[in-house]
């Protein structure tokens, strides 16, 4: 197989997205697993709130004949994008079983689901407790009872330092840049930029003004939004590496870690 010659020009940058930070098939059997750990049933009904391109809902009805996804995002090129790239892929059976939805994740209620997930901490668009606040509500009254809210944060002292971080990985080099960060207010800017091989970059191919939550104010926020069994899962530490290995558990005491990466659970 012949080596991609990705430049800035020729490379599409939702493709390099998904490379660079999303694991949907890993993220879809461990969101799996972990429900029916946690209520001893099956998962068969996802809710993707900012979606993007719908690859982590395309991969769950993979998993499963009986699976169903509903991704709701606001953007419309972006689920367009999706539409053509990912939910290309799936049989029109497939297709049949997952809905995309145009719309405000803060409208949406119906149909409820068995599990809400808001990854790649997208919730951060809400700066203000009362609005957070509103979105935590309304998920929950998304879910059927028992249902499942879960959202993924970072944090540490890393993630509040005005910093760039390079990964190379096949044919290009992602870049996360924290270009700024307020310690009074925790609002954050953040960007994604490419680079590769030939020299040439893609500057701010994602931009995300943010504000920075903290594990307890979200804590607190998802039981004044009703969620019982409020719980965090702890990314745990590779020992050669000291790096996180995407192993997750339940913890009521973390680490002082200069950076980490958590999820917050609920139940409805």
């Amino acid at each position: 197989m012949k080596k991609r010659k990705l430049t800035a020009r020729t490379a599409d940058r939702h493709l390099l997205y998904q490379e660079s930070v999303q694991d949907p098939e890993g993220d879809a059997l461990y969101l799996t697993r972990y429900y029916r750990k946690l209520t001893g049933r099956k998962l068969r009904l996802l809710r993707e709130d900012f979606c993007g391109t719908a690859i982590l809902s395309a991969a769950f009805v993979r998993l499963h004949e009986r699976n169903k996804a509903i991704g709701v995002d606001l953007h419309a090129p972006t689920l367009a994008w999706g539409r053509r790239q990912n939910l290309s892929k799936l049989t029109r059976e497939q297709r049949g079983r997952l809905t995309l939805l145009r719309k405000n994740v803060l409208a949406v209620r119906r149909p409820q689901a068995q599990l809400v997930a808001a990854l790649n901490f997208s919730y951060c668009v809400f700066k203000t407790r009362l609005g957070l606040l509103a979105y935590f509500r309304n998920a929950r009254r998304s879910l059927r009872r028992g249902g499942v809210f879960i959202i993924d944060l970072y944090g540490g002292p890393e993630a509040e330092a005005e910093q760039q971080e390079r990964t190379r990985l096949r044919g290009f080099t992602y870049v996360w840049d924290q270009e700024t960060f307020d310690p009074v207010s925790f609002h954050t800017v953040c960007k994604i930029h490419f680079e590769f091989r030939d020299g040439t970059r893609m500057r701010n191919a994602f931009v995300y003004d943010w504000r920075l939550w903290t594990i307890p104010e979200l804590r607190e926020l998802f039981g004044e939004a009703g969620f019982r069994n409020v719980h965090v899962l702890w990314e745990s530490t590779h020992l050669k590496t000291g790096r996180g290995n995407g192993i997750y558990r339940r913890i009521s005491r973390g680490h002082a870690d200069s950076a980490y990466i958590a999820y917050i659970v609920g139940q409805a």
